[in-house]
Parts: C-alpha cells; sequence; structure tokens
C-alpha cells in the first residue's frame, strides 16, 4: 500500500479487524468502502500511542484509492463459421454469412448453441469511478500506469483473461490497460477489438475500459454447463476475480464437409 507498510503489517491490520466491526475479509473489500469506512478501517485501536501508525493512516487510504476497481461482463458475440465446413448438397447448412462479417454469425444470445462448434463471447473490462476526497499519488502520471511504490520502474497495469471448463483450459488472452484510443477507434498497445462508438465516449469518460474476444469451443454433448472467468491481475495481488459463464449447448448437429478438420482432436487442442 505505502513504502511504509510491510506484508506483516497487513496482516495483523487484517486480522484485528476481523475481530472488530469492520467486515473486510480481502483487498477488495477494502475498494468498495467509501472514505469514512477506510479512515475507519486504518484508524489505530483505541489507546494506541503508536504515532507513526496514525500518520501513515492517509496514505494507506490513498494507496487504496490508486488500485483500479474493475467491472466485468460479458456479452455473446458469435458463432465462427466458415463456408468451406457446410456440406455442399442435402444438408441442412447453417445461412452464410453478411458480406464483411468474415465469416462470423452474430448470436444473442448462450443458450441453444450447437456441439462441437467454435464461438466467441465478448469480455468488457470497465474501471469503475469511485467517489473520493483522496488525492491521487504523485507517481501515477500515464494512462493505466500501475501503483507500485515498492518498484524501481514504471509498471503498467495488465490483465490475463482465462477461461476454463472444469480443470482444463479454453482461452487465454492478456489485456494491457496502457494506451489510449487512436483516431481509429483501436487502442494502441493492447491488441483489444474496436468496439464502434465506444473509443470517444470512454475517452470523454476519462476512465480505461477495454473490450476483448474469447473464443471457445462447445462441448459434444448437449446440456448445460458452467464455465469459470478468471481476471487475473499481472500487477496487484488480492484483485483477482471469477465470474461464472453459463452455456447451454442444443442436441442440434453441425454439419460439415468429409474432408473438414475444423472439428478435429488436433484443432480442438490447437484452441486450448
Amino acid at each position: 500500500l505505502s513504502p511504509e507498510m510491510m506484508s506483516a503489517d497487513i496482516d495483523r491490520l487484517f486480522a484485528a479487524k476481523r475481530q472488530g466491526k469492520a467486515k473486510a475479509r480481502c483487498l477488495g473489500d477494502l475498494l468498495v468502502m467509501s472514505d469514512t469506512q477506510l479512515r475507519a478501517f486504518f484508524k489505530p485501536p483505541s489507546g494506541s500511542t503508536d504515532t507513526e501508525t496514525a500518520g501513515s493512516a492517509t496514505s494507506w487510504c490513498e494507496g487504496i484509492r490508486a488500485l483500479p476497481l474493475v467491472d466485468v461482463s460479458v456479452e455473446p458475440d458469435a458463432m465462427i463459421s466458415s463456408t468451406d465446413n457446410a456440406s455442399a448438397a442435402g444438408s441442412k447448412s447453417k445461412p452464410k454469412p453478411k458480406s464483411g462479417s468474415k465469416g462470423n454469425n452474430k448470436i444473442d444470445s448462450l443458450e441453444g448453441l450447437l456441439p462441437l462448434t467454435q464461438y466467441s463471447v465478448v469480455v468488457n473490462l470497465k474501471h469503475l469511478p469511485v467517489q473520493t476526497a483522496f488525492r491521487p499519488p504523485r507517481m501515477i502520471k500515464e494512462p493505466g500506469q500501475a501503483y507500485t511504490p515498492r518498484f524501481g520502474k514504471i509498471q503498467y497495469e495488465g490483465w490475463w483473461l482465462v477461461l476454463a471448463q472444469d480443470e482444463e483450459l479454453v482461452a487465454i488472452k492478456r489485456v494491457s490497460m496502457q494506451g489510449k484510443p487512436e483516431s481509429s477507434g483501436v487502442w494502441a498497445n493492447s491488441g483489444e477489438l474496436a468496439v464502434k462508438g465506444a473509443a470517444q465516449r470512454r475517452q470523454g469518460a476519462g476512465n480505461e475500459s477495454r473490450s476483448v474476444k474469447l473464443m471457445f469451443i462447445t462441448p459434444e454433448t448437449a446440456g448445460a454447463y458452467r464455465l469459470k472467468l478468471y481476471l487475473v491481475s499481472d500487477a496487484y495481488l488480492g484483485l483477482d476475480q471469477e465470474i461464472d459463464v453459463d452455456i447451454v449447448v442444443g442436441a442440434g448437429q453441425m454439419t460439415l464437409a468429409a474432408d473438414s478438420s475444423f472439428i478435429s482432436k488436433e484443432r480442438m487442442k490447437e484452441y486450448q
């Protein structure tokens, strides 16, 4: 939190607060506290003569306010299709995608998905604004810069998005919060997909946001499945999140050409 606060101090602080009225189980709980609650949390115990701890309480609160409060949402995106995969005659193949869609058929739900078919979802990351009277740390001078007072050089905030089913990795992608949107709408230094009209809104709001596409292949057997989306920070400890992504695979069957390798085991392993 600050150069004066060691990990042992943090352990003692949380242990003491768990026995009192302050309900803070982890670092994420502190991010959603009000300024008044934060001051109360870091306030030294009644009767304490530790003036150094009392003087550092404000800097600890400022450190908490420098950490990102990230909202995560998942939206259905598309069924990845290819006209090469459709059987030629006598099959009820799905409609061809519109011109310019690069083989993607948009979907509006994660229910009724075809088995053994590749789909994509869009994961939205957004820094939520927090009303606070605490001043931002002087060391943060660039968008996406991480609050790392113990690190010897500038560090930028980044997140790993990990999509998994049970113990199996389905998709993984790293997202950088460094950089600003260019005139084209694509975010510099990142690799996120551009969302129409969103770059201008985000730039005006002053909040960092990203939208990222993840692809996965549905299971072979029809039924309801719960995927797990993990948001893992590469700059902070204790800010990771876990989100449920529920999908329903229907009993339909995707018709493929005899020589198609789209859903072969080797192809599935490549995406996994």
